[in-house]
């Protein structure tokens, strides 16, 4: 994917440590709508995104979540955040989740407020996704 090949390169990170993932809908915080992509270099104090449409990368200090909370929906799970006062809405696969840049996504915004649900997101890594999905 070409955000991850242009941030890796630009902030010298392994493509495996940037987080992936697609927005929900149109929002103020990041340009795009449903399913636009998106990557994130995931530093100690903010998000750094990029999509291949901008040549700008978008930094979302994890101070500015406000709320945020797991959902599912279409298959996918939903991190809903407000920041800023603003709604942002994205879904990662599972493998990105499960991985260290989603783990430590989660750390970091759980460090600022409390993410709701976290059981969706045990239930959507966890080992009976399937079995749990087709309920």
């Amino acid at each position: 994917m070409k955000n991850v090949d242009v941030l890796s390169e630009r902030y010298g990170v392994p493509k495996e440590d940037i987080f992936e993932f697609l927005l929900g809908q149109k929002n103020s915080i990041l340009p795009g709508g449903l399913w636009h992509a998106y990557g994130a270099v995931l530093t100690e104090s903010e998000m750094i995104c990029h999509t291949a449409t901008e040549e700008n990368d978008f930094h979302i200090p994890y101070s500015s979540f406000e709320k945020a909370e797991f959902g599912i929906g279409n298959g996918n799970l939903w991190l809903q955040c407000q920041i800023n006062g603003s709604f942002l809405a994205f879904c990662s696969p599972r493998k990105k989740w499960k991985s260290d840049a989603g783990k430590k996504l989660i750390e970091k915004i759980s460090a600022v407020t409390p993410i709701q649900d976290m059981k969706e997101y045990e239930r959507y890594t966890g080992k009976l996704f399937f079995l749990y999905m087709f309920k």
